[in-house]
Formats: C-alpha cells, sequence, structure tokens
C-alpha cells in the first residue's frame, strides 16, 4: 500500500528531515512510517517520530528551530521526560529520546542497527525491527492498543526480528511478550513460524516457574504511563 501523505505535509517532513540531516543528527524513524517500512501497512498520521540519543536532543531542537518549527509544549504530562513535540502547520515531528514509561533510553546502538532508507525522498535509517517492536509493546491499555501494529511487522519481516535481543530487553517484563506471542499465535495460526520456537519454550519455561504473589507490585503504569494525567483530545 503507497504512503497517501498530503503535499504540503510531504514538504513539511522533508524540510524537518533535511535539518536533521544537515545538523548530523544520529536519528531514526520510527512509528507509523517504520511500520509501513517494514510491513507496507499504512495507517494515517501526521505525527514523525525521531528517535535520538539524548544527548544530540538541544541540537535536535535548534536544528528544527532553525527550520520553521516551534516547541508545541507538552500533550500530556510528563512528556518533557521523554519526548519534544515540535510543530509546524500542524504536523508534529516528536523528538523521543527514551520510552514513555522510562523503561529504556536511545543509543547510538539503534542508529547504527538502523536499516537504510528513504522517506519522503529523504535519506533516513529506520528504527531496527526488534526496537519497534519493543517501542509498541506495551502500549495496551483502554485507551489505545499497539498490538495490532506489530502484528504486521512480525509477520512481514521475521529476520529482521532479534529475538535474543528482544527477550533479553524485556527483563522482568516477559509475561508481556509471553502474552503477546499466545495472542499471536492464535490470531495467525498460519505465521506461528514467524517466532523462533524456542523462544515460546524459554518463556514458557520461565512462565512455569515463576508465582504471581499479592505482594508483587503492580505493572498499570507500565502499560499505561498517562493514566492519572490523560490530557483531553485536541
Amino acid at each position: 500500500m503507497q504512503i497517501a501523505i498530503s503535499e504540503e505535509n510531504i514538504k513539511t517532513f522533508q524540510r524537518a528531515l533535511e535539518a536533521l540531516n544537515a545538523a548530523e543528527i544520529p536519528y531514526v524513524v520510527g512509528g507509523a512510517f517504520a511500520m509501513h517500512y517494514y510491513s507496507g501497512v499504512w495507517r494515517n498520521t501526521n505525527d514523525l517520530d525521531v528517535y535520538l540519543p539524548r544527548e544530540y536532543l538541544p541540537r535536535a531542537i535548534r536544528a528544527l528551530s532553525s527550520a520553521g518549527f516551534r516547541d508545541y509544549g507538552q500533550m500530556a504530562a510528563g512528556d518533557r521526560e521523554w519526548i519534544y513535540h515540535a510543530v509546524d502547520h500542524g504536523v508534529l515531528v516528536d523528538l523521543i529520546w527514551q520510552t514513555p514509561h522510562h523503561l529504556s533510553s536511545v543509543d547510538q546502538s539503534m542508529y547504527d542497527r538502523g536499516p537504510s532508507g528513504t522517506f519522503v525522498d529523504i535519506p533516513v535509517r529506520f528504527i531496527p525491527a526488534d526496537e519497534l517492536v519493543w517501542a509498541k509493546m506495551f502500549t495496551i491499555n483502554r485507551h489505545r492498543c499497539d498490538w495490532p501494529d506489530i502484528f504486521n511487522v512480525v509477520k512481514a519481516c521475521p529476520e529482521g526480528i532479534d529475538w535474543n535481543y528482544l527477550t533479553l530487553k524485556m527483563g522482568e517484563h516477559w509475561p508481556v511478550l509471553l502474552s503477546f506471542i499466545v495472542l499471536f499465535d492464535w490470531a495467525y495460526p498460519g505465521e506461528s513460524g514467524c517466532i523462533p520456537e524456542a523462544v515460546r519454550e524459554d518463556l514458557l519455561r520461565k512462565k512455569q516457574e515463576s508465582s504471581l504473589q499479592p505482594e508483587n507490585p503492580s505493572h498499570e503504569a507500565v502499560l499505561d504511563p498517562w493514566f492519572y494525567s490523560r490530557p483531553i483530545s485536541p
């Protein structure tokens, strides 16, 4: 499926990416555009998600400001701890340096591992497939669920996902990955080979060996960091 972007939005995205490239920012493109890159599935959006190491944020903000973008401010409480919204003509360029639940930060390896490509005719690197899965894995709550997006990514590029890396990165939150795999297998039984059997076996072993206790902490805030500060939709 082709990306359906207005000519005005294309020019805005091009201006932003050209400014970041000129400033030599080691960024990767994520979000809906990375999902399309890997899966061919298009979801209409006016947002461009750019992942970069925190130390490059001031330089990136200056580059976008010089290109005509302004600070949109916080869209939800706590945004400044993980994302900067730049806007021009209603188009957002989100500079992201860590996940909203603060479980991981962007580092140089994300750029180094990201595949090279083009977006709106501008050379870019895309977020690695496993990092895209990670970024969306915890977005499952009453307001939004990104699992359909990563179902499509897993179906489309099994060789592009380092499952060992992803499993290690999940750490103590491995039950979320196991839950995702169980639902994936149920929804797409013919695509189960996209996920290595060894990953299932390892996670199921952990499930058998683990036990939930009443004193175990709640993880609601991981699944929905904005639960108590959800803004009114603009």
